[in-house]
């Protein structure tokens, strides 16, 4: 049963926040502070890399942007466990005074084509978080952002070094956030500040990704008419759109709004797994709900398997199909409701609300 529960606001969160080097992270927290404001929220974030050169500044110790990461691990160690016990004495009084905490970390680095921990297993537990949450973005703006950096030039970031160590930083954060029953959430830095806000205080609002053709359907035409479902469904849920991420379409491109093949397309099997476990295992898991929906009947194999993987794993799946066009029962088997048009859905959603 599907009922339509109104937003409650969670004051004093301590919000755990992962991310790579080069991901955008910094950025996107501020877009939230300017965003918490603007509804009367107070949000401190507490930098750990930047109080880990003040720690290591006024006790005397040389530590550079670009060599830190050539540092003894023992002195590393050291001087962010100290930064650790300052932000837990801190906690306290902070989330007195602030509506939300985030305590800003890296889980791992990777320097030298080597994983190199950058967490400590006593401290993590310490702050006793609310909410992990790891941002990812684009692979290839990453990989241009660390290459622009001194520090990273000597590695030289690959687009495949981007993926990797974004695939491990979810994984690992992940996996904190498992051992200590916290919830975690992925979410893209090109997503709007909103959505990380809500995820924090409107707790009780569903969580709906949404599931449309890409590869077989990215058209502008197709993709407006999303972006006006997605506009009316943040009514009811929040929601996580999978083109925030990237648009990663290998075999299209778009030339004067027109989109057609090129000789110069390839398909990079690395990327397309990457893709694949990003969206079924990170994005429709930490969903509460798929909502797929076809502007027109084109190939989705990825639609497709999105709503077995919802659907398998207990998840409410809605599909909305074009009216007037016979739906397959690979669609209905898999789909707990299917809506005719969009309109369709949203009366549904309005007789709940009331």
């Amino acid at each position: 049963m599907f009922t339509i529960k109104h937003a409650t606001i969670v004051l004093s969160m301590l919000i755990v926040t992962t991310s790579i080097s080069g991901s955008g992270r910094d950025e996107y927290l501020k877009k939230v502070v300017v965003h918490a404001k603007k509804n009367r929220k107070k949000i401190k974030i507490y930098h750990v890399g930047d109080l880990i050169f003040e720690h290591a500044k006024k006790t005397g110790v040389t530590l550079t942007q670009e060599n830190i990461l050539n540092t003894n691990p023992a002195v590393i160690n050291a001087i962010r466990s100290s930064v650790f016990e300052r932000i837990i004495s801190e906690l306290p009084r902070a989330k007195k005074e602030y509506d939300a905490v985030f305590v800003n970390i890296h889980a791992m680095f990777f320097w030298k084509h080597v994983f190199q921990r950058t967490w400590d297993n006593y401290y993590v537990p310490q702050l006793k978080p609310d909410l992990f949450v790891t941002f990812i973005s684009d692979a290839a703006r990453v990989r241009d952002h660390l290459r622009a950096r001194k520090q990273w030039q000597p590695m030289n970031v690959t687009l495949y070094d981007a993926l990797l160590w974004s695939n491990v930083e979810v994984e690992v954060s992940a996996g904190w956030a498992e051992m200590l029953r916290c919830r975690h959430y992925v979410v893209p830095v090109m997503a709007p500040a909103k959505l990380l806000y809500r995820l924090m205080f409107e707790r009780k609002i569903q969580t709906a990704y949404i599931s449309m053709p890409l590869t077989h359907g990215f058209k502008p035409s197709l993709q407006k008419k999303v972006d006006r479902l997605i506009g009316i469904l943040e009514k009811y849920f929040i929601v996580f759109d999978p083109r925030q991420i990237e648009l990663a379409v290998p075999t299209y491109f778009a030339r004067n709004g027109k989109f057609g093949k090129t000789k110069k397309d390839k398909i990079d099997l690395t990327i397309h797994n990457q893709i694949v476990n990003r969206d079924l295992y990170w994005l429709v898991r930490q969903s509460d709900r798929i909502i797929a929906y076809f502007p027109e009947v084109v190939s989705s194999p990825g639609v497709i398997h999105e709503l077995r993987e919802a659907y398998e794993t207990n998840k409410e799946v809605w599909v909305i199909w074009p009216k007037d066009v016979t739906t397959s029962p690979f669609i209905t088997y898999y789909a707990h409701k299917v809506f005719r048009s969009p309109k369709e859905l949203f009366n549904y959603l309005k007789s709940k609300k009331r």
